[in-house]
């Protein structure tokens, strides 16, 4: 029996399903190409039609995941219910970290050899995420909520110390290192901004990926 034809897009998430299905099951390493195209039952020319490469399909994933959380972040941004400081606590506590499922793109990522990439991604996020968090931040300002010049810079500059600092995969950081310095961010957040009580630690620890 032929197989149906399906739309090139769907037909795309559908390889990129697969891929990340088995990288969770078998680890990226351990997962070939012909392992993908076996799991959903094309030949491998399919697969090379829309990915040239298995290490293209993990890009693939990280830009997928990327734009699902900016989604979730204009959501946030043009919530008319929210103020300043909640939409920033949302954004930074839900948006802005990698889900758990992007795990095992971020250990191949994190990989020495893939350095480049990493820098490449991480650069990918900041720039995409700041121009939702400096509304935000502008928000707060007419507000009254916080006080400060440049908010462009200024959250450009806390992105990029959030991205930085607690990538595990740039500093071997332990659990209790990392928790010092969650706590830590509490207060660096109020002095950037000029709010009180904007970020809570105890919350922030339960997002440690930031890839």
């Amino acid at each position: 029996m032929a197989r149906i034809a399906k739309d090139p897009q769907e037909r795309r998430n559908e390889i990129l399903d697969a891929a990340m299905e088995l990288f969770q099951t078998k680890g990226y390493e351990h997962t070939s190409v012909s392992d993908i195209v076996k799991k959903i039952g094309v030949a491998q020319g399919t697969f090379y039609y829309y990915f040239k490469s298995k290490e293209e399909i993990a890009s693939a994933a990280h830009e997928r995941s990327l734009s699902a959380r900016l989604h979730f972040v204009k959501n946030t941004v043009d919530d008319p219910d929210l103020n300043a400081v909640d939409k920033l606590r949302k954004v930074l506590l839900q948006g802005f970290p990698a889900p758990e499922t992007d795990k095992v793109i971020l250990e191949y990522v994190h990989d020495e050899g893939n350095s480049i990439l990493h820098q490449k991604w991480l650069t990918a996020k900041i720039t995409a995420f700041a121009p939702y968090l400096t509304e935000i931040v502008q928000q707060g300002i007419g507000e009254g909520v916080f006080q400060l010049d440049h908010p462009g810079e200024v959250t450009e500059f806390l992105l990029v110390g959030i991205s930085f600092l607690f990538d595990r995969g740039v500093f071997k950081w332990s659990d209790e290192e990392i928790a010092k310095k969650y706590k830590a961010l509490e207060k660096i957040v109020d002095s950037l901004l000029g709010g009180k009580n904007i970020i809570s630690v105890s919350a922030f620890l339960g997002n440690t990926n930031h890839g």
